[in-house]
């Protein structure tokens, strides 16, 4: 008996002094990690706020000129609108997509080559094609918002292009000014005689007349159905027979004769194809 409580209270002193050396471990792990949280406290009251970083898209600093164009991120700057092209009708008409609805745009300041029977009609056309069809461009309004034929009056910017510009500097179209809207027409005056000049695209393979200045008088027969001052028109650019034929006669009436060449025959009917 006296073997048996010498044995438990070895025991009971053992467990005692294992009791002591468990409880110093868990304050020492407790203070360690409380250590560890208050410095980690301390890192992160010191670490610097982050700060954002410089964006990389250009920011628009205004209405394009010549050279500056609408990034080729496919934004249009204010006051343009961004629009597909869908179709293209000949060298300075388009049709394209605004919200959803079809518009036929008329490019501002000049004039290609229409029909098939006029000189470098069909080159003007493709490199128009080349240049916007089925692309996301941005037009810009001058003063006008349409043209007597209710079509759009723009300029046109594809990616780093101003197309209206781009036509006549390579020899495509040619200067065509009605005043109000003069904003790029001197600069399409100096474009076309520098490409007279060069003898690019129609100044080397059609019978041109030397560029003349832009026009900054009234044109003849603006006043009446249609202009009678030059070849800017076709049959494309009237709803109806009647209206064609309207235009027609006005300009017979002044003395500039058939200046549109809406009567193919000859037999005093325009554009007999129209409704």
């Amino acid at each position: 008996m006296e073997a048996i409580e010498k044995a438990w209270t070895k025991y009971r002193e053992r467990w005692g002094a294992l009791r002591v050396i468990l409880l110093i471990l868990v304050l020492f792990l407790l203070c360690c990690c409380t250590f560890s949280l208050i410095l980690n406290f301390a890192l992160l009251q010191k670490r610097p706020t982050p700060t954002a970083l410089p964006s990389d898209t250009p920011v628009s600093t205004g209405t394009p000129t010549l050279t500056d164009t609408p990034s080729s991120t496919g934004a249009c700057p204010t006051g343009m609108t961004e629009v597909r092209c869908i179709n293209v009708v000949d060298g300075d008409t388009i049709d394209v997509l605004i919200d959803g609805e079809e518009y036929r745009v008329r490019y501002i300041g000049i004039d290609t080559p229409e029909t098939p029977r006029d000189c470098y009609s069909q080159e003007a056309m493709r490199r128009n094609e080349e240049l916007v069809l089925d692309k996301i461009l941005c037009l810009e309004k001058d003063v006008s918002e349409t043209d007597r034929y209710g079509r759009l009056l723009r300029y046109v910017y594809v990616d780093d292009i101003f197309v209206n510009a781009r036509l006549v500097s390579e020899g495509y179209a040619l200067t065509s000014t009605y005043p109000p809207d003069v904003k790029h027409a001197d600069d399409f005056v100096e474009l076309q005689r520098e490409a007279a000049q060069a003898g690019r695209g129609l100044w080397a393979s059609c019978m041109t007349p030397t560029p003349s200045p832009a026009v900054t008088s009234t044109p003849i027969g603006s006043n009446g159905p249609c202009p009678c001052h030059d070849d800017v028109l076709n049959c494309s650019d009237f709803s109806s027979q009647a209206e064609a034929q309207a235009c027609y006669e006005h300009c017979v009436e002044l003395g500039q004769g058939d200046v549109h060449r809406l009567d193919g025959d000859g037999n005093g009917v325009a554009c007999e194809g129209l409704p």
